[in-house]
């Protein structure tokens, strides 16, 4: 029997929703399409996962990650266990669900800076 875990998907102009999955390596590549990455970004137990090059494989930009980095493609939070990911807590994902409520814009600035401007209404 495979196990399941429930993830915060976030797909490019979307908004973030809860999905449960299959928790094998095959699925969750085929979440992200191709093969994942894993960030830890803040102090939470959670971890962003996503695909290892969408900045290079024509996937769209999705959301701004703090103000150093945009992710590109589809991607998706996890609850952390010892040593795999897990369910991610209804508290983690009503605090990230709100984070990246928004889809995003991106803009390029003459000094070839980015902007991300978030759609939609407060």
């Amino acid at each position: 029997m495979t196990k399941t875990i429930r993830v915060l998907l976030v797909e490019p102009m979307k908004k973030p929703r809860l999905v449960t999955v299959e928790h094998t390596l095959e699925e969750l590549q085929k979440l992200v399409g191709g093969n994942i990455e894993v960030t830890y970004p803040w102090e939470d137990e959670v971890g962003l996962i996503s695909c290892d090059d969408a900045k290079f494989n024509g996937s769209s930009p999705n959301r701004c990650l703090e103000d150093y980095d945009i992710i590109y493609g589809t991607f998706f939070l996890a609850g952390l266990t010892e040593d795999n990911f897990g369910d991610i807590s209804d508290e983690l994902a009503e605090k990230f669900a709100k984070k990246f409520a928004h889809p995003e814009a991106f803009l390029r600035t003459p000094e070839n800076k980015v902007i991300c401007v978030k759609m939609g209404r407060p």
